[in-house]
Order: C-alpha cells, then structure tokens, then sequence
C-alpha cells in the first residue's frame, strides 16, 4: 500500500511536469505542437487527480464484494430507474454501461442499431430462450434400453 508521503511526492512531480509543458507551449510556435503539449497536460491532470482521489481515501476499498455485487444486480435489474430518476451524470453512466458503444445515428437513417453491452445481451439471450416443462415421466426414453433386464455386465468378486 502507498503511503501519503510517497503520493504527495508522486503529485509533487506530475505538477513538476505540468510546469515545464507550460513553459514549452509559451516558447512554442507552432499549433501542432502546442495541441500535443495540451494533450499531454490533461492526461497528467487526469492523473494528478487519481492521485489526489488516493491519497484522501488512503487505500480503503469503497465498499464490500457483497455491496459492490448487490449494486450491480440492481443495474441490470432497471436501468431505467436510474436513467429516469437520476442526474444527467447518472443518465451519461447508464449509457456507457448498457452500450458497447456510443449510439451511432445517421442523418438519412435516424438512430442505428446500439451495439449493447455484454451483460445485457446474456440477459437477452435468457429471456427470449424457449423453455419447456420436462415431461412427469423424465428425460428418458419410455423403453429402456435393456428392456428391464439389468447390464449384462458382471461383476466379480477380489
């Protein structure tokens, strides 16, 4: 487990960094590379405040596998709870989660066809499936095969 001293001076020195790419995109001219410099600041942003995010958790797990599990189900249990009674931030979560893919659309065609999620379609798969009651008598055949005669097999004795 890190400590605080060690991500305090992981965050001391993606700031460091950020300092220098600033310093590079006021020398420089040309707007490819600044583009690139700016690329490069956000993912160190990014990963400053992962950093930061650490360090005032200090390592502790969010919640248990039970809750974390229970959390799940009740997901794929509705989405639309969430997507309807939740914030545009939930409503954008629910959408990466249910969707391969962001949602494609077509200016002739209107909305495609979502690539959706693997969850979503093994619970599709389960849900359009024919199931069928097995027969009183079972799954074997109405007449043995030995005809109510054991196995010719026999056994002996060590």
């Amino acid at each position: 487990m890190e400590t605080s001293k060690g991500l305090k001076k992981d965050i001391h020195k993606i700031e460091k960094q950020i300092e220098a790419l600033l310093d590079r995109i006021v020398e420089s001219g040309t707007c490819s590379v600044i583009a690139a410099y700016e690329k490069r600041i956000a993912k160190l942003e990014a990963d400053k405040i992962f950093l930061e995010e650490r360090m005032v958790k200090g390592g502790k797990p969010l919640g248990t596998l039970e809750e974390s599990f229970e959390l799940a189900l009740r997901f794929l249990s509705n989405p639309w709870n969430i997507w309807k009674n939740g914030s545009f931030a939930w409503q954008k979560t629910v959408l990466r989660l249910a969707f391969a893919e962001p949602i494609r659309y077509s200016r002739n065609q209107g909305v495609r066809t979502p690539n959706i999620s693997l969850p979503f379609k093994l619970l599709r798969e389960v849900s359009t499936a024919k199931f069928e009651m097995a027969h009183p008598r079972g799954f074997e055949p109405f007449d043995s095969v030995f005809r109510g005669k054991r196995s010719p097999i026999k056994l002996r004795k060590i």
